[in-house]
C-alpha cells in the first residue's frame, strides 16, 4: 500500500495505491496551508478506505518548486 503526496504547487494531491491500482485520490487548491491541510486529508482518506497507517508500505512524495517545507 503506497501513499502518494504532492504539495509542490497550490494544487495539493494525495492518493492511495495497491497492487490492484488506485484506491483513492484527492486534489484541492491550497492557499499555502499545506502543512495544516495535508495530514487531516490523509487521515480522512485512510479512514474512508479502512486503511491504517501501519498498512502503508511506502510513501511517495513529489519534489517541486512549492513553498511547503514541513
Amino acid at each position: 500500500m503506497l501513499l502518494a503526496i504532492d504539495t509542490a504547487t497550490r494544487l495539493a494531491s494525495i492518493a492511495l495505491y495497491d497492487a490492484s491500482g488506485v484506491l483513492a485520490e484527492e486534489s484541492w487548491r491550497s492557499q499555502n496551508n499545506h502543512s495544516v491541510e495535508v495530514m487531516p486529508a490523509i487521515a480522512a482518506m485512510l479512514a474512508r478506505q479502512g486503511v491504517a497507517y501501519t498498512d502503508l508500505t511506502g510513501v511517495g512524495v513529489a519534489q517541486g518548486p512549492g513553498s511547503f517545507t514541513g
